[in-house]
């Protein structure tokens, strides 16, 4: 198998399904520059009668998220507009003010990788929280965020 360069050059917000109580799952916005990181934590295991490492498990996986420059539609079906959505409710329509909730709003992030060759690489990270929301808007430019937040998980599929 040949290998080749790939662009990291779209990629897409999602809000929606149980975890939302969002019946349909909606495109928020599309975005570029992701940062994905996979970690978990990890134990070193050793025996009786062994100065030796015997194993190593790991625990508490995560998958932090990234994400530079975002371009979305404010106003998005039921969830309201999904900028907002993340100080609200899951469920409840985003009016833009913060509610008075411990309840997290979960998003998914998809990022595309392209290769020189064609072929493509999805990145689907789900239920990811973001807890802040830093607004930077500069004349005719994208709304650069910054944003960061964690998922739970992440799906690796060649579409």
């Amino acid at each position: 198998m040949a290998t080749s360069t790939a662009f990291a050059n779209r990629g897409t917000i999602t809000v929606g399904g149980p975890s939302n109580l969002v019946p349909t799952v909606e495109t928020l916005a599309v975005i570029k520059d992701v940062e994905l990181t996979i970690s978990a934590e990890h134990v070193p295991l050793y025996g009786w009668g062994s100065i030796l490492r015997q194993g190593v498990a790991k625990h508490s996986l995560k998958v932090s998220v990234k994400v530079g420059w975002v371009k979305f539609n404010p106003f998005v079906g039921a969830t309201g507009g999904w900028i907002f959505s993340i100080g609200a409710s899951p469920g409840q329509v985003a009016t833009g003010a913060w509610t008075n909730t411990n309840a997290v709003h979960l998003f998914d992030v998809n990022a595309l990788f392209t290769f020189e060759d064609g072929q493509t690489l999805n990145a689907k990270i789900t239920n990811v929280y973001f807890p802040d929301l830093p607004l930077k808007a500069s004349e005719g430019q994208w709304v650069r965020l910054d944003m960061a937040g964690e998922g739970e998980t992440i799906l690796f599929t060649n579409p």
